[in-house]
């Protein structure tokens, strides 16, 4: 019996996120997104570690989001893959701000900054 209970709540859990992902890509989560995008570029620009991993920590976490979204949407797979990548990216940024390598970083930025523009030639309404 308590085994069920606890499965039941982590699919309710599991349900609910993916449906808390799916509603909360809007636009103004999407202005979120670039927001924290343009703080990230003045971070790496500026060689700001602290600045950059946090922006680049929350954009990962924002891409799987969209990602998550895309997904369950069903109808997106470009949009899938470039999340994917997106998020892929935000982490290697971490990763070199972490090891205060900005010149990767930077290169990094500028191909999360491509990946955006991508999707969104493909998927930004108007």
């Amino acid at each position: 019996m308590q085994k069920t209970r606890i499965f039941f709540l982590l699919a309710v859990f599991f349900a609910g996120s993916v449906f808390a992902a799916q509603t909360a890509i809007d636009d103004d989560f999407m202005r979120s997104v670039e927001d924290t995008h343009k703080s990230l570029t003045g971070n790496v620009g500026v060689s700001n570690a602290k600045g950059s991993i946090a922006d680049a920590q929350e954009l990962s976490g924002m891409f799987a989001q969209i990602e998550a979204y895309y997904v369950e949407k069903g109808d997106a797979p470009d949009a899938v893959t470039i999340s994917r990548q997106s998020r892929e990216l935000s982490d290697a940024i971490v990763k070199s701000a972490g090891s205060k390598d900005f010149e990767t970083a930077n290169l990094k930025t500028t191909e999360l900054s491509r990946a955006c523009k991508s999707c969104h030639n493909f998927y930004k309404k108007s």
